[in-house]
């Protein structure tokens, strides 16, 4: 399985499906040609209609059932492994950055539930729930599929918009407000998650070394690790390396940007760590991934690199 970040998904996907390399929008039909892959590096939400479709997030298996809502952070690697003949599946893969352009200052996401998101990426919605956030999933397929408009961007950000606030106003019925959510061992183990991805998504370049966070944190490393791993089932250390993963392969798509020049963007001792580093993520050496998608790009005919 080889790791695949958004502007590449964005190479599959007919221009009536996408938003440059800022949201991609598919269907069950669309899914197969990510055969093969891991998504990462993407905010993904997808909404289940009927059927069933089974998924893999970091590791984890998951059956998608009518009615599931799928809700995945950057830094989460997913695949989708088989659908049921009848799968109604929507899937929105975009960016937290585009999500929060859209959303003009509105927070998108309770924070105090991003933990809640990282052990239960699958939430069952009610009827009348999912229903909601497929009639804005629409809206939003319908303004990607009118390439003349002349406000076609606006519109899709709107209807993203009407789409996060439907998700808050669910999220918000179901477990109270982040004002109303009780003062526990759950809430602070939920804002030390939320303050360690926001410090990740920051300083990533800088420095991956966990006594960083926890110091920035006010932790000791060991009670960060302890409760990163209970809430993500990965360490402090296999997340900064999943997010450090997904910047190195987007920088490597700037053509104008040397191996070099990454290297020392990334903070990495020199070229050769770099290269070491992402060998064991992806199998190829940076000049190697950069050949190979520059060269060949992404066959949408056949779903491979």
């Amino acid at each position: 399985m080889r790791h695949i970040i958004l502007n590449q998904i964005a190479n599959f996907a007919d221009e009536s499906k996408k938003l440059a390399d800022r949201m991609v929008l598919f269907r069950e039909n669309d899914l197969h040609l990510l055969d093969g892959h891991l998504s990462i590096g993407c905010r993904l939400m997808a909404i289940a209609g009927a059927g069933t479709s089974v998924i893999q997030v970091n590791g984890k298996t998951f059956n998608l059932e009518k009615n599931d809502f799928l809700n995945v952070l950057e830094g989460t690697d997913v695949g989708f492994s088989s659908m049921s003949p009848d799968a109604e599946l929507c899937c929105i893969f975009t960016t937290r950055k585009f999500i929060l352009d859209s959303m003009q200052g509105v927070p998108p996401v309770l924070h105090n539930y991003i933990l809640r998101i990282l052990t239960e990426p699958v939430m069952k919605l009610s009827p009348s729930e999912a229903a909601v956030l497929l009639r804005q999933a629409g809206l939003l397929e319908e303004a990607l599929g009118n390439l003349r408009h002349r406000y076609r961007e606006d519109l899709v950000r709107l209807y993203l918009k009407g789409l996060m606030l439907e998700l808050n106003n669910i999220m918000i019925e179901r477990y109270g407000s982040g004002n109303d959510a009780p003062v526990g061992d759950l809430k602070k183990s939920d804002l030390l998650m939320a303050g360690f991805m926001d410090l990740v998504w920051k300083n990533l370049h800088k420095t991956r070394e966990v006594s960083f966070y926890a110091k920035e944190l006010c932790v000791t490393p060991k009670h960060l690790s302890r409760v990163v791993k209970d809430a993500a089932g990965k360490s402090p250390h296999e997340i900064i390396a999943d997010e450090l993963l997904t910047l190195s392969m987007q920088l490597l798509q700037n053509e104008g940007m040397l191996v070099q020049q990454i290297a020392d963007v990334l903070h990495f001792s020199d070229q050769a760590a770099f290269s070491k580093f992402f060998k064991k993520y992806t199998g190829l050496s940076p000049a190697e991934y950069r050949k190979r998608m520059g060269g060949q790009g992404m066959r949408t005919s056949s779903g491979t690199f």
